[in-house]
């Protein structure tokens, strides 16, 4: 896989800080971008929860950056049943003319590849990680992320665990 920029919302953040991953966001994409939206909600309302920390972390050692979205009119444009972190972290995907978009919110998701984004999420990011050769218990941690209330179908669960 080449190494690219990507835009994040604030559930992959928190579900790879769960497994213990979220370094696998810095060996697979160049930069990863979380708009202020996300790092108000993972890292100061998150404050004690899981991803706080190691987001934080992250921001402080550089691989994990802050940005701010210029283009607040399409953050207010998007359906309101996206939360601000999913509106922000699609606004500055498309304002960066970012091709990646990780989010693990299925309406967020929809609206993403609408407007023409390669969506993935906490699970994809697991899958990417594995083919590209780094080792990944894919069953260890899609039992650790449904423990934290992640949710996936039990076709999903199933295929996967099959397929690995």
């Amino acid at each position: 896989m080449s190494r690219l920029i990507a835009a994040t919302d604030a559930g992959p953040l928190i579900y790879l800080s769960v497994l213990g991953r979220l370094p696998l966001l810095r060996d697979l994409f160049v930069e990863v971008l979380a708009p202020d939206a996300v790092y108000e909600e993972v890292v100061l309302h998150g404050h004690g929860l899981p991803g706080a920390n190691e987001t934080k972390a992250a921001i402080e050692s550089g691989w994990l950056r802050r940005a701010v979205v210029q283009n607040k009119a399409l953050v207010d444009a998007l359906p309101g049943e996206l939360d601000a972190g999913e509106a922000e972290a699609i606004a500055l995907a498309r304002e960066l003319g970012l091709r990646w978009i990780l989010m693990d919110d299925r309406s967020g998701r929809a609206k993403a590849r609408l407007m023409g984004l390669t969506v993935t999420g906490t699970i994809g990011v697991l899958l990417l990680a594995k083919s590209s050769g780094i080792d990944v218990d894919l069953k260890r941690d899609l039992d650790l992320l449904g423990e934290h209330n992640f949710r996936i179908s039990h076709e999903l669960y199933e295929q996967l665990i099959v397929a690995d």
